[in-house]
């Protein structure tokens, strides 16, 4: 009883959430019929120090969308994530990186609102993914990390933000594949950063994805002397 009580209750204020940036921007709902991505657990939490995204905090995964996508489908289970300012974000790469999109809100253009799109998803969804065309200040991103302190809730983006409680930085990426990658990437390589409160100066990590395998973590010493080499 109690979880289909908090399943409902996040329902409608994600729903109420969905219809207070609506009126602002100027955009219509419209339901659509997708096929669910399965629910498996993903090696890529062992990225996150608590094998979860931060709570009531800000998260920037950077110089990375893969990343971004497959932390979002590694995490997401139950919750609703909203995708803001950020068009080009696929739903194809979406689902094969096991995004549920019936949990997804899409704000493609916040025509100059930004803050006030923000703030009105923090009141109702658990992750909100602030992209690339959405434009904010300093003061704004301080008053809206303020607002997830104060919901729960949480912020990912690929920019810089202030005081975020976790830094996922992508320094080093290789794609390959039939012809050197040229027709169909099917191998990607990444060396990742990560930078928090509990990693002094930093921890590294190697993600590896094999074709549509999920994404894979490995952290070692070998990689950290890599890097650093």
């Amino acid at each position: 009883m109690f979880d289909s009580i908090a399943v409902s209750t996040a329902l409608d204020r994600a729903r109420a959430a969905l219809q207070t940036v609506e009126r602002r921007v100027g955009v219509e709902h419209r339901d659509q019929i997708v096929t669910l991505a399965p629910a498996e657990p993903s090696p890529l939490i062992e990225l996150l120090p608590d094998g979860d995204l931060p709570i009531g905090a800000a998260m920037t995964v950077r110089d990375s969308a893969s990343l971004m996508v497959w932390l979002l489908g590694a995490v997401q289970r139950d919750r609703w994530v909203a995708l803001v300012g950020w068009p080009e974000l696929s739903p194809v790469a979406l689902t094969e990186a096991g995004v549920d999109l019936e949990h997804v809100v899409v704000v493609p253009d916040v025509r100059g609102h930004a803050a006030a799109v923000l703030a009105a998803l923090l009141d109702g969804v658990e992750i909100v993914v602030v992209g690339p065309r959405t434009a904010t200040t300093a003061s704004e991103r301080r008053r809206l990390l303020a607002r997830a302190r104060q919901r729960a809730t949480t912020i990912l983006s690929p920019a810089r933000w202030e005081d975020a409680a976790l830094v996922l930085a992508v320094e080093q990426t290789s794609w390959s594949g039939p012809d050197r990658g040229n027709h169909w990437l099917r191998e990607a390589h990444l060396g990742v950063v990560r930078r928090s409160r509990a990693d002094g100066a930093g921890s590294r990590f190697d993600v590896a994805r094999y074709g549509t395998t999920a994404p894979t973590t490995l952290a070692t010493r070998a990689a950290a002397r890599r890097r650093a080499g």
